[in-house]
């Protein structure tokens, strides 16, 4: 029987596991989720916070309270470094406890898991890992932030799993619909969708009311597409916790898929119940006396975020190759980012930059390294051609 034959065989044996769980997972949120107190405090960088008791504590004292937890999500705004790094002392410290830990990651879908083995193995380099997993092309944010991570796991043989759906898959559902799904399509995502969560749905309602419509066809299809992140993941891990014999996993997505917990953590709780906690970090300046335990079991304060994310030379978007061929596709635009500042809606298309023609990521990372303060972006949106200045000295 070949590796790949076994390997099947255990994730039919997971999807029996988890149908037999499936009925028997409390649907309500934990009752320590659904407190609203608000304890009067002052906050500075460095600080951690126990959001129910109000209580502070060290970092070593954080850790030791999420060695009980059998899943600890770490929410992250993409481009800001001091999330990535709480990420990374946190892995490390579960890590030195002597958890058998695993490692699952937003960044990469389901369908690149061979690649990251190979990673973790230490059989492929760098380079060969980011083409093999296509990391531009799915991500597009720069390695460079989770490398730390990565390289740790790799030098510690930590598992690591891809949670996410293809990139291309969720577009489609949010165009046309879960119904104009291909079969093979349909497989390459979550089997069930749980779309009843009220507070869930108004929280996409206010994404999809300052979103740019860049072809999607309604609310609906908007929605379908987030699910397709949240259920896919969540799906993604419920059936590792039943495979591998690890004593948690840490997983690293960005704060909208894990904080309030309606995002992953509640959708793999329907599917296998156990017990989890959400580390929220939070700048200095933005407010962390505010977060409650609606949005977290911890708070880790960080320093002062400059007011742009995607600081040095980041415009601030998440892009795309355009499947024809021509250009780069915004798929969203950083809140506060250059490029937001600048005018760029989700749905434009980059296809120059400072008149020369952009068809790949790497070329805009060339363009940046270069000494000029400003580059002028020729756009194309939905078939009017304009250019956009972003000024990348201030």
């Amino acid at each position: 029987m070949s590796k790949y034959q076994r390997l099947k065989g255990r994730s039919f044996l997971a999807w029996v596991v988890l149908a037999a769980l499936y009925g028997c997972a409390a649907l309500e949120r934990p009752e320590s989720a659904v407190s609203d107190r608000v304890f009067p405090r002052v906050l500075q960088a460095g600080d951690v916070l126990d959001l129910h008791t109000g209580t502070k504590l060290s970092f070593e004292e954080l850790i030791r309270a999420l060695e009980t937890v059998r899943i600890v999500y770490v929410g992250e705004v993409h481009a800001r470094e001091a999330d990535h790094e709480v990420q990374q002392r946190i892995v490390e410290g579960l890590w030195k406890a002597g958890k058998r830990i695993g490692i699952g990651v937003e960044m990469l879908p389901r369908t690149v898991q061979a690649p990251l083995d190979l990673w973790v193995r230490g059989t492929v380099d760098e380079a060969e890992f980011l083409e093999a997993v296509g990391w531009e092309r799915h991500w597009g944010f720069p390695f460079e932030a989770y490398r730390p991570v990565f390289v740790f796991a790799r030098e510690k043989n930590i598992p690591m799993r891809a949670l996410n759906a293809p990139p291309a898959v969720a577009r489609k559902v949010a165009h046309h619909g879960l119904e104009a799904l291909a079969e093979e399509e349909r497989r390459q995502i979550a089997r069930h969708f749980f779309m009843d969560d009220a507070a869930h749905r108004a929280y996409i309602q206010e994404e999809f009311k300052a979103h740019v419509p860049g072809g999607i066809k309604d609310f609906e299809t908007f929605y379908q597409a987030q699910l397709v992140w949240d259920e896919t993941m969540a799906e993604s891990l419920a059936v590792w916790l039943v495979q591998e014999p690890l004593d948690q996993v840490v997983v690293l997505a960005g704060k909208a898929h894990v904080n309030q917990r309606f995002g992953i953590p509640e959708r793999v709780r329907r599917r296998l119940e156990h017990r989890y906690a959400v580390v929220v970090p939070a700048a200095v300046n933005e407010a962390p006396e505010q977060v409650t335990a609606e949005v977290g079991d911890y708070l880790v304060v960080t320093a002062a975020e400059k007011p742009a994310p995607g600081h040095g030379k980041r415009l601030g978007v998440l892009l795309d190759k355009n499947p024809e061929g021509r250009g780069l596709r915004v798929r969203q635009v950083v809140p506060g980012s250059r490029a937001e500042k600048a005018g760029f809606l989700a749905g434009d298309l980059i296809v120059a930059a400072d008149g020369d023609p952009v068809s790949d990521v790497s070329d805009l990372h060339r363009r940046f390294q270069s000494p000029q303060d400003a580059v002028v972006f020729t756009v194309d949106r939905e078939g009017r051609v304009m250019e956009i200045r972003v000024d990348f000295g201030r």
